[in-house]
């Protein structure tokens, strides 16, 4: 348990930054407790990376997490992987339980999405969706159950229902979060570190949060019944954090350093500014301590904050390269089930770059696709696909070379540009283009408001008639990219959600084709 803050008179400027960075302090409670979770949200990941570890390291995890929330926190390597060898057994029981049902679930999807949604029975639809909710619930809520209770498997099933129809409304809603950030990490690839590391420290928190509100309540009106298990199951404090430092410390060795600190051996700096003089006494104090000592009161003082401020100053350095590339190209291609010689490469980025006119600091890209398929059966496999179909909605790419073998898959409004908004159609004839019609069953979609031209308003106004989206190579073009000969390949324009001026766009066309 964290010491609660009291300061016997208000700080301010310099003295009230240093002393933030007491432990005692709000400031710094809440700094510890982020900085553990994060610590722990890594260490769940490495633990869940065999797949079959899942179940005790989400075990584990939580029986840590929710010790940090109550400010009970005795440290998180060693707690954890102590939970994590206790409970082994009967988490991976009920893991090997959940992938079963995991599994049984998406075989009914695909079906779903194999048979068309319209054409699958109501009755059925609707107990895929309730059974769907129910095994992702009690896969949220099962396995604390673990960390906190003794109970026989079968018994750890019914209270994790349980669990999930009293908690419903809040679960469901962390749930909500859980899938919004799955989404926000393949929507956005290029942030996924950041991504995670908030999300995933935000869910476990609010989780806690739930756990502890509900198992606090069930302990007050069960407490009798209760006490026997409780006692049994308990784990030594003391023990329990032999050899570990946690980022927030333990209550204990909080106090002991408190005592060494307050004693009057160390005598306050009155010399040099405020910050000479905290630096001063802080080396003083250390001098008093032996080395164990001093670990934990680095690590209690100013390892949270430290790690907080080195992960904010990535993100701000991350973030502010990510935006001047963005600003500093020009173009950014890809290329789908094709690829072109370093020449090539040149030709389409740096001679174009010169031919443009474009200052020496604007850059320009042509990259391999992160999926490439050959044939219809790999572009059936929704799951492989659907991180580089979000990459070109977002704008990851202004164009792609396509092969001729999957234009098919892409050539939608939704993902290419009508060609209409860009290029003077006279200037070329129909035999150049290919064109994308829409079919009887995604103008049924359209008009039940299911089209993302509708959603996002992008695309041609008039679906009706063909859009010419992708422009056909000329062998001329095909020879200075390097492409092998004997395909036909097509220059599309994507069509992401911020559309960006197309004056890039015309002119790369007329780099290529010496018209536009």
């Amino acid at each position: 348990m964290r010491i609660p803050y009291n300061s016997e008179k208000k700080q301010t400027g310099v003295e009230y930054i240093m002393n933030f960075l007491k432990p005692d302090s709000p400031v710094m409670n809440l700094l510890s407790t982020i900085a553990d979770l994060i610590v722990l949200n890594l260490l769940f990941v490495i633990c869940s990376l065999p797949v079959i570890t899942f179940g005790a390291a989400y075990s584990a995890k939580y029986y840590v997490a929710m010790k940090i929330v109550r400010g009970e926190d005795n440290g998180v390597i060693v707690p954890f992987f102590k939970a994590f060898i206790r409970n082994f057994k009967q988490s991976t029981a009920v893991w090997l339980i959940m992938i079963v049902a995991i599994a049984l679930i998406t075989l009914d999807w695909r079906w779903i999405s194999y048979n068309g949604w319209a054409n699958t029975a109501l009755p059925y639809k609707i107990g895929i969706i309730a059974f769907s909710i129910v095994v992702a619930l009690m896969t949220i809520t099962i396995f604390p159950t673990i960390a906190r209770y003794e109970m026989k498997t079968a018994e750890l099933f019914k209270a994790a229902l349980i669990f999930s129809i009293i908690k419903f409304i809040p679960l469901i809603l962390i749930l909500a979060l859980m899938v919004g950030s799955v989404i926000a990490c393949i929507w956005y690839a290029q942030w996924f570190p950041l991504i995670y590391v908030f999300c995933s420290t935000t869910i476990t928190y609010f989780l806690c949060v739930v756990f502890i509100k509900q198992f606090d309540k069930l302990e007050k009106s069960q407490a009798e019944k209760l006490k026997a298990l409780k006692e049994s199951v308990e784990i030594n404090p003391e023990k329990d954090a032999v050899g570990n430092i946690s980022l927030a410390g333990a209550k204990k060795d909080v106090k002991k350093l408190e005592e060494k600190l307050n004693e009057p051996v160390v005598t306050e700096e009155v010399t040099g500014n405020r910050l000479t003089r905290f630096i001063k006494t802080e080396r003083k104090k250390l001098k008093k301590l032996d080395s164990k000592d001093k670990l934990i009161y680095l690590a209690q003082y100013y390892l949270p904050v430290t790690v907080l401020i080195l992960l904010f100053i990535v993100a701000v350095v991350w973030y502010g390269t990510d935006v001047y590339k963005s600003k500093m190209r020009v173009l950014g291609g890809g290329l789908i089930n094709c690829a072109i010689t370093e020449e090539g490469r040149d030709y389409a980025t740096k001679g174009f770059l010169s031919w443009g006119g474009y200052k020496k600091n604007r850059t320009a890209m042509l990259v391999d696709s992160d999926f490439s398929y050959d044939t219809q059966s790999e572009f059936d496999d929704k799951y492989l696909e659907v991180a580089f179909r979000a990459s070109i909605v977002t704008g990851t790419y202004d164009y792609m070379i396509v092969r001729e073998d999957a234009i098919y898959n892409y050539a939608t409004t939704d993902y290419f540009m009508d060609l209409n908004s860009i290029l003077n159609m006279d200037n070329f004839t129909e035999d150049d283009f290919y064109y994308y019609v829409m079919t009887d069953e995604e103008k049924a979609r359209e008009a039940q408001g299911f089209s993302l031209n509708d959603l996002l308003n992008i695309g041609s106004e008039d679906s009706d008639e063909p859009a010419p989206v992708a422009l056909k190579l000329t062998d001329d073009i095909e020879n200075k990219l390097g492409l092998d000969e004997q395909y036909t390949y097509y220059l599309a324009f994507t069509n992401p959600i911020s559309l960006k001026p197309n004056s890039d766009y015309t002119k790369f066309v007329e780099y290529l084709f010496g018209k536009c």
